[in-house]
């Protein structure tokens, strides 16, 4: 059986990489991997944050729809669930994942399946926990000290991979073939911090002054335009060194041959449509935008290549990597290679409202999200700017049924606030 390496990039946006058509030369390992290998042109995260995102990921359903972020609750969510690192254990492989991304961790549940978990909590104690607690009741003091602690110690969002890459060598070197390997690099998340080396479109004073003017400004839409574009440069600054980790992977494990999967856990926000990073910072309206939804995905190494256009779901990975490797799926959602359906479902809850999206390779439908429902054409209008639900009505009613169907299977119809 092969090994595989899994490999999630937090907050990375389909549109920033360059193999998905950006201006910027952002992702040049990337970029060949999706030459050589096989990349979707629609995949859609399976939430909009990374304990949803990657609970569909790892277990093939939608995480509950709940608007605390309570551990506790994610790990009775996780007891419930078959997940992708229990199974590939089944099969003899040696399951290991590096994880800074603390909404990740075992404190969440998600070290289910892992024979070793490093999530970088081992050493942070009590008062540690306590803060991190208030963090998630929206204390804001709590999460300025959660930051500024972060930050001197070099931890969580601030953990550059370059800290720990020597330590997931060494496991690799120790462990029996066949591996599966989870790393998740929060390079890309906010705050946007590369490297001098790795600054091409942003200086030292940009990477600094506009990620601390962002957080100044209570993450608002409160930037001017070229305050935006300066804070985009440090980010894709941030991606360029993040594509480093990969090509630099690549070379040290060519030995051990094994299948990449390459893909975001859900977008970032530049202000589009009134927020910034993923929606729903400081008490900040969730949405279902393509600046948040729309994610890279390349699969690499694994005798398949080409693109796939249809509409693709994360939910699907689980099922994808078993059908790699050739065993037959336990999970619920279809493989990336055997999925026809023309549409994909992402979901999300805000104050006990349900949000769906029903994605489709040129449209998009909304519903919960405004007062009015929402029908977009991507080919046309990437950016979401013309609601176009009253201009076609017959395609509306056909993707509203299909968000209603879901609805009533899954989430129920007082979900939706009585909403018809």
């Amino acid at each position: 059986m092969r090994s595989v390496v899994l490999i999630t990039l937090d907050s990375v946006r389909a549109d920033h990489c360059s193999f998905m058509g950006y201006r910027r030369k952002t992702t040049p390992t990337i970029d060949r991997m999706a030459r050589k290998g096989l990349y979707f042109e629609n995949a859609i995260a399976a939430g909009i944050g990374t304990p949803t995102s990657m609970m569909g990921a790892f277990t093939g359903e939608f995480a509950p729809l709940i608007d605390e972020m309570s551990p506790e609750i994610w790990r009775i969510e996780f007891a419930k669930r078959k997940t992708l690192g229990q199974v590939l254990s089944g099969f003899g492989y040696s399951t290991g994942a590096f994880v800074p991304n603390v909404f990740a961790s075992r404190y969440f549940g998600f070290n289910k399946g892992f024979q070793f978990f490093h999530d970088f909590l081992k050493d942070k104690g009590k008062i540690y926990e306590k803060i991190f607690k208030l963090v998630l009741r929206n204390s804001k003091i709590a999460f300025a000290i959660r930051s500024s602690v972060s930050y001197l110690l070099r931890r969580e969002a601030f953990t550059p991979w370059e800290k720990y890459y020597d330590k997931i060598i060494r496991w690799i070197e120790k462990v029996k073939e066949p591996f599966f390997l989870w790393v998740l690099l929060m390079d890309t998340h906010y705050p946007y911090l590369a490297p001098r080396k790795f600054r091409k479109w942003g200086s030292f004073w940009d990477m600094y002054y506009y990620n601390w003017k962002l957080q100044h400004v209570n993450f608002e839409d409160r930037l001017c335009e070229k305050e935006k574009q300066r804070l985009i440069n440090v980010y894709d600054d941030s991606l360029r060194y993040t594509d480093e980790f990969i090509r630099r992977f690549l070379k040290d494990l060519e030995s051990y041959d094994p299948v990449y999967i390459i893909h975001s856990d859900h977008g970032e926000g530049f202000g589009e449509h009134g927020y910034y990073m993923h929606g729903f910072v400081r008490n900040k309206a969730v949405c279902l935008y393509e600046e948040l939804i729309h994610i890279p995905l390349v699969i690499y190494n694994a005798d398949i290549g080409g693109k796939i256009s249809t509409p693709v779901s994360l939910s699907g990975l689980s099922p994808t990597i078993l059908e790699i490797i050739g065993k037959t799926s336990e999970f619920p959602s279809e493989s990336f290679l055997s999925n026809n359906s023309a549409w994909v479902i992402v979901r999300t809850i805000e104050s006990g409202r349900a949000k769906i999206a029903v994605r489709m390779k040129n449209w998009k439908y909304i519903l919960g999200q405004k007062d009015v429902d929402e029908l977009y054409n991507l080919r046309k209008d990437p950016k979401e700017r013309e609601n176009l639900i009253h201009e076609h009505p017959r395609l509306a009613d056909e993707m509203r049924k299909i968000a209603k169907s879901h609805i009533k299977r899954e989430i129920g119809a007082s979900k939706m606030g009585g909403k018809s």
